[in-house]
């Protein structure tokens, strides 16, 4: 079974590679960009992330500190169904509000970009790839989040209600090289009070043997997707197919 529909809303491949091995300036955003925007990826945006730290002294409150973190850069296509994440050693490819399958993303998106990337000499020494499944969907009104998830308990056990919230995150470590983490929020939105749903799927594959990045892709991408198949309930893998 592959996801395919609305409710896998992005899903993500970041690779990211060993510092020492790449010496970085922000001129390689450019160069990237030349390399891709006649693929479609017209749209860029520059991202200065924000550090808040607190200082601690003895008898005094707490200081904030800021700090802005380093530059990145998003590539996205004109249609905004494709991004490209890039920064220090690190490259993440993305789509967004749809998927269409690992048998695409990969060969048509992660290969092709990943290769324009190595091309302008970054990418050596690969530390790891990561692969997210992220969904947000409704769930319908006459069900509970129990009839998607075989995880929650059921709200009928606990006698007649309602759901009002639930927040899940499980972090497990995969022999011999593999980090996943399991999250799902539920918030009840009123005055309908709909019902919606986060589901994310996360795993990293460590780089432990100086794998090729395609096997070192497949290997996170087929411990999110299991993951994401063990937890789903049989009704929730009907209308997911």
């Amino acid at each position: 079974m592959e996801f395919t529909n609305h409710k896998i809303t992005e899903a993500v491949c970041a690779f990211r590679f060993n510092p020492s091995q790449n010496p970085w300036d922000v001129t390689f955003f450019s160069g990237y960009y030349d390399l891709i925007k006649n693929d479609g990826f017209n749209k860029k945006q520059e991202i200065k992330p924000i550090q808040l730290n607190f200082e601690i002294k003895p008898n005094e409150q707490p200081q904030p500190n800021f700090q802005q973190g380093e530059t990145q850069m998003v590539f996205k296509t004109d249609d905004e169904k494709y991004a490209i994440l890039m920064g220090n050693n690190y490259v993440s490819f993305h789509t967004l509000n749809h998927y269409p399958g690992w048998d695409i993303f990969k060969p048509q998106t992660v290969d092709t970009f990943l290769k324009k990337y190595f091309s302008i000499g970054l990418g050596k020494d690969l530390l790891n790839v990561q692969m997210i499944y992220i969904n947000n969907f409704d769930l319908e009104s006459s069900r509970d989040l129990s009839d998607y998830l075989t995880f929650v308990p059921k709200m009928k056990d606990f006698g007649e209600g309602e759901e009002t919230s639930h927040f899940f995150q499980s972090n497990y470590s995969i022999a011999p090289n593999k980090q996943l983490t399991l999250k799902t929020i539920l918030n009840v939105i009123p005055p309908q009070k709909t019902k919606k749903v986060l589901l994310e799927s996360n795993c990293i594959a460590l780089n432990i043997n100086q794998a090729e990045w395609a096997k070192l892709a497949d290997d996170a991408h087929d411990a999110a997707r299991n993951a994401f198949v063990k937890i789903s309930s049989d009704y929730f893998k009907t209308i997911i197919k």
